[in-house]
């Protein structure tokens, strides 16, 4: 998550920066380009983390992501382009900036804990536990 951070932290508190005081066009999209770095870096890690350790949820994963995505863009699209008009590129990237950073930040403790995290999902399973877990079809190789 180190460099989802480096990435997208510099690339939308500059981009909302450069925007904000009228710089060249150039130098905006070549922020935008490093705040979209940060931010696949940021999602393929998350997701090839989240694949990898909970294999058998890999359906929901996905599910949940996209819902998550749709809803999150639906929720900013009510109030982000009057927050722009009103107060400028430069506050509102700079409030995602932050909390794109804090987000990261909250990357540690999983990487710190992570192994206990998943042995303790195995033995608590809920998704188990109300009977909502989800087998795929079975293979039976030669």
């Amino acid at each position: 998550m180190l460099p989802c951070a480096i990435f997208s932290g510099f690339g939308m508190f500059f981009f909302g920066y450069t925007m904000a005081h009228g710089s060249n066009s150039i130098l905006c999209a070549f922020c935008q380009g490093m705040m979209m770095v940060g931010v696949m870096i940021g999602v393929v890690a998350t997701m090839s983390y989240g694949l990898d350790a909970f294999r058998n949820q890999s359906n929901e994963m996905f599910v949940m992501n996209m819902v998550f995505k749709n809803f999150m863009f639906y929720g900013l699209s009510n109030f982000a382009n009057n927050w722009v008009a009103a107060k400028g590129p430069e506050q509102i990237m700079f409030t995602f900036g932050g909390t794109t950073l804090a987000m990261c930040v909250f990357g540690i403790p999983v990487y710190i804990y992570g192994k206990q995290l998943r042995s303790w999902w195995a033995r608590h399973d809920l998704f188990v536990k109300f009977n909502m877990h989800s087998t795929g079809p079975e293979t039976h190789l030669g």
